[in-house]
Order: structure tokens, then sequence, then C-alpha cells
């Protein structure tokens, strides 16, 4: 088959959230995502399985295409040969993929946990392709982020608390990526000390249903990886 044809989609809202109109507030008439946090996946499967930036695009061809040699992903991805060879290694680890062994040109497969996931790569990468989100998508940290502040988190503390793992630094070349893509606003109060809020502009709740589901996704699948061990 050709390489993946990326284009826009529209995709379904994820179970666990729905998206309501807040009314009676300076930000009313704008749809925001209100989750119950009790019912809030965690976003460490998410970060393991995701956290290499074509782990997605990977497991989105895979799920496509079917069992595949190196070779055949290297054309339908752009992705250099040694940052391909690495992120499949990493998945392998991840236990989302596997390949042929004993054989010189072995084909690469999707596990079970990866093939839970497989449909939800595959709306998030039509959907963000094409668009001038893709560079920032393709980064480790900027979507994860985005579903952080999707989920509740408005402050710094608050959105490093739901993504273990993630540095100062890293959070904060996140929010800029973010920022400058015009999918998050940030506000500075004008109390002492003053303190930074953010949120998702309208661009950035245009593409917070796919990123949820997939790391929605990645949370069911940790109990498929439990069950096939």
């Amino acid at each position: 088959m050709g390489p993946f044809r990326l284009t826009g989609t529209d995709s379904p809202v994820p179970r666990s959230s729905s998206p309501e109109l807040l009314p009676g507030s300076k930000n009313a008439g704008k749809v925001y995502w209100r989750v119950k946090r009790s019912r809030i996946p965690s976003l460490a499967p998410a970060i393991r399985l995701f956290h290499y930036r074509w782990s997605v695009p990977i497991v989105a061809t895979l799920h496509r295409d079917g069992p595949s040699r190196f070779a055949d992903l290297a054309r339908s991805l752009s992705a250099s040969r040694d940052t391909l060879a690495d992120t499949l290694a990493k998945l392998e680890q991840s236990g989302a993929v596997t390949h042929e062994q004993g054989i010189p040109r072995p084909r690469y497969q999707l596990t079970p946990v990866g093939e839970h996931v497989g449909s939800a790569c595959v709306a998030a990468v039509t959907a963000i392709a094409g668009t001038d989100v893709l560079p920032i998508a393709l980064k480790k940290w900027p979507m994860l982020v985005a579903v952080a502040l999707g989920r509740g988190a408005s402050r710094y503390n608050e959105m490093k608390a739901q993504l273990p793992g993630i540095t100062a630094r890293a959070l904060a070349l996140a929010l800029k990526d973010l920022q400058a893509a015009g999918m998050v606003h940030r506000e500075v109060s004008h109390g002492y000390p003053p303190a930074a809020t953010y949120s998702l502009t309208e661009k950035g709740l245009r593409f917070l249903p796919v990123l949820d589901r997939l790391c929605t996704a990645a949370s069911e699948a940790t109990a498929v990886e439990a069950t096939s061990t």
C-alpha cells in the first residue's frame, strides 16, 4: 500500500468526556471540557507508549497496513532510518510492537496492546497531519500537555502532577510551543504574587477529542497487557 495519506477528519468525542457550554463567565460561548476527576484515566500509560516522537505514526501505519517490513515502514513514513529503528525498539520495549524472529527481513506487527490503541492512533494522525500543529505533535510533550489542560489542569503544578516524568524545562517549552501554535492561552492574574493560568483555546479544543481518546486507549491497553502476560 502507498504512504499514509494524512488529511483532516472529524473524530468522536471520547466516552469519558463531554463538551459543555459554561455560561455566565467571561468565557461564555466557548466549548469547554468538563470531566469528572474520578473518571479521568492516568496519562502515565500514554507517556510510556507514545513518549517517542514517531510512536503514534508507526502504530497507526501498522494498524492500517498490517505486518510490515522495515523498508515498507520507511517508505510510508518520513522518519530517518535511525529514528525509525530506535522508535520500533522502544515500542517493542513498551509492549506495543513485536517482530518475527530468526529471519533476515522480519516483519513488524502490533501486539494486543498495539492493536487496542491502533484505531486511536489512526484518528490522531489523520486529524493532525496536514495542519500547522504537526511539527509540535511530533515532539515528546506538547500533545500530552494539551490533554492535561483539557482534563482540568490550569496551573503549572497541576500539569506537572498529571504528567509523571516531565521536567520543569520540558513543560515550559511545551507550553510555549502550544501557545505559538494557537492551542493554549496564558493569563496572568493581577494579584500578588502574580500567577499564570493556562487553558485550551478553541483551536486546542478542536484537537482534544482525538488526543484524549488516544490517551484513554493507552490506559485501557494496560488492562489488555495485564491479561496477555
